[in-house]
């Protein structure tokens, strides 16, 4: 074990011991509390195990909950932030998309970012399934919590919560009061953001809610050639809610929210480049250009290349842009009743967004993909909670019914590729710029059925059951081959042999049992321990980018079994927390998409593979005395293949193929296996002033970013890259990012006759730690990365009356 290495596991057992005295980053202190108290501090409200509110130390299940006061003091304000402090969660920005997320938990993780892929980890905004990533990284506006379920959800929440959930929750009206905030903040790089709530409650029946966000930033990435800068933003943010409660027992709340964002950029950077044989005396004349960039960015994250849009016929004229939309409107009808709870919630998504990615990261005209999405969702839900036996039963039961539309296209320019005279291309087009055209128009409709119950068997004894009952019907049309000059009249078509405009169709039915089952005990008042087993299961999935029909086959469901066993105690009078949660799970089916490049044309497959990991994570927090706390949580996970039929690219370059590969002993890309945070929070009345301190380090070890064995680089064989061992040393120095400490702080100061005037300095990742989030390597052509953001810092000025 090198140096490197006895340092990051030294940290990783630092941040646990420090653990044993102490509970979550956040969750741990959430608590139960009065409604006048839950937007100010960390009492918060969690899900139970039968979609009431609940207690988080008398739930038995792992989960972290951050309150809306949370996220402001450690410096959470995106929805990828999220994972940075919670254990055993790792969130990285989809390759094709910035706005969108891949998300792993638990060894899980879905790698690619399609409108027919679905996650292993499902998001829910305000109780709304978010079926699709793009536009899913927004900033936090006005939210009351954030709860992070871990381990399969499926009968509670449904399919596509294999690996957990994430349950966004806004803030709802509130009757009888008017009340708001705004603020407005200056930072690094030019950034400007204002913020605004405003809460009518104009009488006990009725309360109007709304929030408004803008920020706009300079970018921070310079392009070496030409001096521009990239990843600047400018985003609009907004929400309104709606409460009406005509009597005691019956509640409506509408809403709608409005996402609007402009990216400059994505803004790659190139790590390796092999131009393919095929450009004969022009090789050594282009990899020499490619290294030269790479000599001048010198390991800076922050310098890229650019090729200038103009290189390529059809490209856009903004360059590298990413411009994302969405729309989601809801309408809940709560009746309380005898029993508990009826409730009913519909909602209605729409997504537009459209991109330009300069993949490779160099200024070589390389490889340009372009994205253009629109899709709808609606979804309703008609659930009852309650209680029944004087009490002894909890149980929650329902309906749901999920629909899906929309189109999803991705266009790619490999080389600047020109069409050459033949019989299947017209004239005009000879010499044409030859882009690749994958695009799918979705029909989806899910519909479930799911009941779950806990029953006390004495006053300290509980059992756990559930079960849900999924069907899911998938259609989709796809339209696969080259057009010309990036226009919509296709020329040719894929596979070979599809006659023009190219279209097929493929539609599938999956259905899936899952189901849960546990056990609770209260060994003290204070000290609660559980086991629970599960069954999860993640949709089977059509293919929306191959070119041979052999590829275009369905992908079946992912089905997970996991055992969890946890330990949740409260000590020193409620003033210290300590959890802890080990977990086993295996996965049949594990869905995996890589893109291959047989020929220089790229494409997705879906592969399938079984996997087993084992896992532990641990929350801590102590009270060390009024108003000063310390926290921590960590996670170690680790995962391996136990079956992994993959497909791999065969032949020389020209007549290339793709053919089956056993990649069992390939790495898990994009899951971290080792993670921590720990902090210290200071609140402090001085009088006059009031003062709120807080203090956060995160740190996750090395995360594998290319799968393939490092022997298989300079293999001719089935699935070898046939690299040099010069290129081949390349490729393994980029085969796994760095390990990543993220340092945020805060200090804030309020004032004013009810202290309603705030003054905040901030800062994120103030050691400015730099790692890859996500790499491609495109057959053994090009190796593109991004980086996470820089060091930031600013000023917050706010008033809230």
């Amino acid at each position: 074990m090198n140096f490197k290495q006895n340092r990051d596991s030294a940290r990783l057992l630092a941040a646990v011991s420090l653990g044993a005295i102490a509970l979550s980053a956040t969750p741990a202190f959430a608590q139960a509390a009065p409604e006048e108290t839950q937007y100010d501090d960390d009492a918060i409200v969690v899900i139970g195990v039968t979609k009431q509110d609940a207690n988080i130390q008398d739930t038995p299940i792992a989960i972290t909950a951050f309150s809306g006061a949370k996220l402001e003091e450690q410096g959470i304000n995106k929805v990828d932030e999220i994972a940075t402090f919670t254990p055993g969660f790792n969130i990285r920005g989809a390759g094709n998309n910035p706005t969108a997320l891949t998300l792993s938990m638990r060894g899980q993780i879905q790698n690619d970012n399609l409108a027919t892929l679905e996650p292993s980890v499902g998001t829910y905004l305000d109780e709304l399934y978010i079926a699709r990533a793009y536009g899913l990284n927004t900033e936090l506006v006005d939210v009351e919590s954030i709860q992070v379920l871990k381990g399969p959800q499926g009968t509670l929440f449904g399919r596509n919560t294999s690996a957990g959930a994430v349950l966004i929750q806004t803030a709802n009206p509130r009757y009888g009061e008017i009340s708001g905030k705004v603020s407005g903040t200056y930072g690094r790089f030019d950034e400007r953001t204002g913020q605004a709530m405003l809460n009518l409650g104009l009488s006990d029946e009725f309360a109007i809610r709304g929030a408004f966000y803008y920020q706009k930033r300079d970018g921070f990435k310079t392009d070496i050639n030409t001096g521009r800068k990239y990843e600047g933003r400018e985003t609009y943010n907004g929400r309104v809610k709606v409460g009406w409660k005509p009597t005691d027992t019956f509640e409506v709340i509408l809403s709608g929210e409005w996402y609007d964002t402009y990216i400059d950029g994505p803004a790659r950077q190139n790590l390796f480049f092999n131009a393919p044989p095929n450009f004969g005396a022009a090789k050594p004349i282009v990899d020499a250009l490619v290294a030269s960039e790479r000599d001048e960015f010198n390991g800076n994250p922050n310098l890229v290349a650019v090729t200038p849009p103009s290189a390529v016929v059809g490209a856009d004229p903004r360059g590298a842009f990413t411009k994302a939309k969405t729309q989601t409107y809801s309408a809940k009808f709560i009746l309380d009743t005898s029993f508990g709870q009826v409730r009913w919630i519909n909602g209605y998504r729409g997504v537009q967004s459209e991109n330009l990615v300069d993949l490779d990261g160099s200024s070589f005209t390389a490889h340009f993909t372009e994205g253009t999405q629109d899709l709808e969702q609606w979804s309703s839900e008609l659930q009852a909670t309650g209680t029944a036996f004087d009490d002894r039963l909890n149980f929650a039961a329902g309906l749901t019914y999920f629909k899906e539309t929309g189109f999803d296209q991705s266009r790619s320019n490999l080389f600047g590729a020109t069409f050459a005279a033949g019989p299947t291309v017209p004239p005009e087009f000879v010499g044409a710029t030859n882009w690749s055209n994958f695009s799918g128009s979705i029909d989806n409709n899910s519909f479930g059925l799911y009941s779950q119950l806990n029953f006390k068997l004495t006053d300290s004894l509980r059992v756990t059951g559930g079960l849900r009952y999924s069907i899911d019907d998938k259609g989709v049309t796809t339209q696969s081959g080259d057009v010309a000059n990036n226009t919509d009249t296709f020329v040719r078509c894929s596979p070979i042999g599809t006659a023009i405009p190219c279209l097929r169709t493929n539609k599938e039915s999956f259905t899936n049992l899952s189901y849960t089952a546990g056990i609770d005990y209260d060994v003290t008042e204070d000290i609660l321990f559980y086991a629970k087993h599960s069954k999860g299961y993640r949709s089977g999935a059509l293919q929306l980018r191959t070119l041979t029909l052999a590829d275009s086959i369905p992908s079946q469901p992912e089905i997970v079994y996991e055992q969890e066993v946890g330990l949740k105690t409260t000590f020193l009078d409620g003033r210290a927390h300590f959890n802890v949660a080990a977990y086993h799970n295996k996965v049949k089916g594990a869905q995996r998409s890589p893109v291959l490049a047989p020929n220089g044309l790229s494409q997705t497959v879906i592969e399938n593979a079984d996997t087993e990991t084992w896992g532990a994570e641990v929350d801590a927090a102590f009270e060390i005395t009024d108003g000063v706390s310390i926290f921590a949580n960590g996670a170690l996970t680790d995962p391996k293949y136990t079956r992994y039929e993959g497909k791999g690219v065969s032949g020389a370059f020209g007549s290339q193929v793709i053919v089956p590969v056993d990649k069992t002993d390939y790495a898990f890309v994009g899951i971290v296996k080792k993670q921590f945070s720990v902090g210290a929070n200071l609140k402090k009345d001085l009088g006059g002033v009031g003062l709120d301190a807080n203090i956060v380090y995160a740190w996750q070890g090395k995360m594998p970013q290319l799968e393939a064995p490092v022997d298989l680089y300079t293999s001719t064989g089935i699935g070898g890259l046939g690299l040099t061992p010069e290129q081949a040393a390349q490729l393994a120095a980029v085969k796994n990012s760095g390990s990543l400490g993220i340092l945020n702080a805060r200090i804030a100061a309020s004032f004013g006759p009810e202290k309603n005037f705030e003054l905040a300095l901030w800062g994120k990742n103030l050691t400015n730690d730099q790692e890859q989030q996500y790499t491609l390597l495109l057959s053994n052509i090009y190796v593109g990365t991004s980086y996470n953001e820089p060091r930031s810092y600013g000023v917050t000025a706010s008033y809230k009356f």
